[in-house]
């Protein structure tokens, strides 16, 4: 889940860029394993990466971008650039944007582990002959790892998603970071899933529940950043994923909070 709204309080500055944040710094005790299917975290990981700047999007290498953030509650933790599909939509209705990117962190020994498996193949997704028998080796590979909704009771750590975001406001420099912490622990007891499965679901839910409402709902089709965020951020703290909100220093230069 990322924080892609904002109170509108927020929102009325003129936002002219956006670092949307992912950190899991959850530990589930295996040597490698993905906290989703890993069909879709293996590609999406080893997959070219993409932001967007000054009106067009701009291609990288996997993993070739990297910054070290540092997340309250958890600490300084590597940061690696990704292509993630809510910022296509986000260029389009935030107005004076001049870029976004996303960000998710991963440990030196998750990204060893798929560089070596990247290197033989086995992420590989079209069918290869194996003793007579057509196989896709990242579908064989989901069968060795993990289930990851058994990752939940091993799971241990904390989460913290969310998004810094720079610009005018009032005619003055404005920062501000806006983040929301869970706790793996936590989240199990209350939910029997990790606290990756929880930042997803919930917003989801509450999503489903302001449209059954009638709190959202217009003719047509429209994304989330297209209603009023504020019943929606309201509804994180009611249902589990309490926010905050840090300003920062406006001229501050520096991207690592």
């Amino acid at each position: 889940m990322s924080f892609v709204l904002m109170p509108k309080s927020i929102i009325l500055m003129t936002i002219h860029s956006i670092d949307i944040l992912d950190c899991n710094a959850g530990d589930h005790g295996y040597p490698f394993a993905t906290n989703f299917n890993p069909e879709i975290n293996l590609r999406e990981v080893s997959a070219k990466g993409r932001y967007w700047e000054d009106g067009s999007w701009i291609e990288t290498e996997a993993m070739e971008i990297k910054q070290v953030w540092d997340y309250p509650e958890i600490g300084a933790k590597d940061s690696y650039l990704l292509y993630h599909e809510e910022m296509e939509s986000l260029v389009k209705h935030i107005k004076g944007l001049k870029r976004i990117r996303f960000f998710m962190t991963f440990g030196e020994s998750y990204l060893t582990h798929m560089k070596c498996l990247e290197n033989v193949g086995i992420l590989g997704i079209k069918a290869i002959e194996h003793k007579g028998q057509k196989i896709v080796p990242l579908e064989f590979l989901a069968t060795l790892l993990p289930d990851p909704s058994s990752l939940g009771e091993h799971t241990k750590g904390k989460t913290n998603i969310g998004i810094f975001a720079k610009g005018i406001k009032e005619g003055k420099a404005k920062t501000v970071y806006i983040y929301q912490v869970s706790d793996h622990e936590k989240c199990y007891k209350e939910v029997l899933s990790q606290g990756v499965s929880y930042t997803t679901g919930v917003p989801a839910m509450i999503g489903a529940k302001l449209m059954l409402e009638d709190t959202w709902q217009k003719k047509g089709v429209f994304n989330m950043e297209e209603f009023d965020p504020d019943p929606f951020m309201d509804e994180l703290s009611i249902q589990g994923l309490p926010w905050k909100v840090m300003e920062l220093e406006a001229d501050a230069s520096r991207e690592v909070l």
